[in-house]
């Protein structure tokens, strides 16, 4: 069931799949003579990715939830013990890469360095375990700490949890090993686009946190000029980025998780 909620429903609901799916109704109502029918899919999911790939639109989504917690000066964070990063950020060395890549939302990691650097925690707390796909790996937790040294953090001041597989693990692990750590505050690192999630789960396990966002989409997109009316693949990709987020807020709180 956790599978089928998590990652088999998305894929109907993301405006890809759902444009897909539909298409193959319109191809079947064809082969029945429902040319009606037909018309209808091929009319939504045209709508549905005309929409979801237009900027005005996708901005809309991505406000919606990235001003829940919007971006704040570091001067203005409450000292805490600890600052808690999130993973999901990295893509390890593989093939005939050998080094490891950066996704968006990295910007987190940077992030958890100038809180340290500007005296607002006293440890940073890496949170993230193996990839599903890759259980022999590293852990991303290990991964992070080492992009953490080259920004110039000591290895004293780096902890790590290395078991979360989703954000829920995030924050039970995490409320563990800073029991475990004796840190009793902390201020929470991800991206503004996953950190209303984030937040109702931490707040859920516990955890006394600060937030912290970074890296927000709304930055990088122009939804106030006549070419946000016309659709491209920017937009397309943060429309279903917001709309995954939306569906895992609705599946944790099914869950009781957040």
């Amino acid at each position: 069931m956790s599978l089928f909620l998590d990652k088999i429903i998305p894929l109907f609901v993301y405006p890809v799949g759902f444009a897909v799916l539909a298409g193959l109704a319109c191809l079947f109502s064809f082969a029945l003579g429902r040319r009606r029918k037909a018309m209808v899919w091929v009319t939504l999911a045209t709508l549905y990715l005309w929409l979801a790939a237009t900027p005005i639109v996708a901005l809309k989504l991505i406000n919606s939830l990235e001003e829940q917690y919007p971006i704040v000066n570091i001067d203005t964070l409450p000292k805490a013990d600890v600052a808690i990063v999130l993973g999901g950020v990295t893509v390890q060395a593989q093939g005939s890469n050998p080094y490891t890549d950066l996704k968006s939302g990295a910007d987190r990691i940077l992030h958890a360095a100038r809180l340290l650097k500007a005296g607002k925690v006293d440890r940073i707390l890496v949170s993230s375990g193996r990839p599903v796909s890759r259980l022999d790996s590293r852990s991303e937790a290990e991964v992070i700490a080492g992009f953490l040294r080259e920004f110039g953090v000591d290895d004293a001041d780096i902890v790590l949890e290395s078991e979360s597989r989703n954000t829920r693990e995030n924050a039970v692990n995490s409320l563990a090993r800073m029991r475990e750590d004796g840190f009793s505050s902390a201020i929470l690192v991800t991206s503004a686009l996953h950190m209303p999630r984030a937040a109702a789960v931490f707040r859920k396990a516990g955890v006394t946190f600060s937030p912290a966002s970074i890296d927000p989409l709304s930055s990088s997109i122009e939804g106030r000029t006549v070419f946000a009316f016309l659709p491209n693949s920017k937009a397309l990709d943060f429309s279903t980025q917001s709309i995954k987020e939306w569906i895992g807020m609705l599946v944790y709180q099914l869950r009781g998780w957040a």
